[in-house]
């Protein structure tokens, strides 16, 4: 019993244990078993919504601040979670990224969407689905172009390995995603989905060699780069400008990892508000 004790202290929390609401009202949206939650904020206006799409097995609470950013500002919002995150789905409904696309692009209304780290691939696959309905997408800690390094990799499959210490779970949280020196905050020692991570990496394991979505169906495209990120490293970004014809903008953030959002809130909010300022005007 003391030892069944001691595992279970050592492990808690877990992974997957909630790590904070997200803010706004909550809508369950998609057909059949292809569900997920989505999170409305902001000024009633008939200004395109700006959708935002979490990281690997990650949820919609993770762009409170930038959220609340963005309402202050006058845009309306909705972020959203991915299957298995609050609003449960079976997983076999979720085999590709089209799959994991299509419960938030059901809408036809214009929009600009922001995805983060894996956010980033949903964002762009629907945005090459449907780019008439798509007015700009933001990228942050945009990766897939260019290898991560294998400690960061290994790094990141073990935060979901709810069998590891949470000291050492932290350690990899620490490694690969926050920039040395950067307090990890509560929020991000939780909230880690085994389950829907798992879905993910099988859906971009699917649409391996397909490179169709990369530049978004062509729309302008911002890509906000930490610059200490080791999951996805700058040369992604400038691989990505390079492949792309449209236009693409890209603001390098110092002093974050793949995290980026907890790290430097004020630095991405500026870059996000700048480049909304060109391309959707609130009305």
């Amino acid at each position: 019993m003391v030892a069944v004790v001691w595992i279970f202290s050592t492990r808690t929390p877990f992974p997957n244990e909630t790590a904070r609401k997200a803010d706004g009202f909550e809508e369950i949206i998609g057909k059949g078993n292809s569900t997920i939650a989505s999170y409305g904020n902001g000024p009633d206006i008939l200004s395109p919504e700006i959708f935002l799409i979490p990281s690997l097995g990650r949820g919609a609470h993770d762009f409170n601040e930038l959220v609340a950013e963005l309402n202050e500002n006058g845009y309306k919002t909705r972020s959203f979670n991915p299957p298995g995150i609050n609003a449960g789905a079976r997983f076999g409904d979720f085999k590709t990224l089209v799959d994991f696309s299509e419960p938030i692009y059901e809408t036809m209304e214009p929009k600009i969407l922001i995805g983060h780290a894996f956010g980033n691939r949903v964002a762009r696959v629907g945005s090459s689905q449907n780019p008439e309905n798509v007015k700009a997408v933001i990228l942050l800690a945009a990766g897939g172009q260019v290898a991560m390094e294998p400690k960061a990799e290994q790094a990141l499959r073990d935060i979901f390995n709810p069998m590891k210490s949470h000291k050492a779970r932290m350690e990899d949280v620490e490694y690969a995603f926050f920039a040395e020196g950067n307090d990890i905050p509560d929020h991000w020692t939780r909230g880690w989905h085994t389950k829907t991570a798992i879905a993910q990496g099988k859906a971009v394991a699917a649409s391996a060699g397909d490179d169709s979505w990369h530049c978004a169906g062509g729309v302008p495209m911002l890509i906000i780069q930490p610059m200490q990120d080791r999951i996805a490293p700058i040369e992604n970004a400038y691989a990505l400008r390079d492949k792309c014809p449209q236009e693409i903008e890209i603001v390098e953030i110092e002093n974050a990892g793949h995290a980026l959002l907890p790290e430097q809130p004020e630095a991405v909010a500026e870059a996000v508000l700048a480049f909304l300022a060109k391309h959707h005007r609130v009305e």
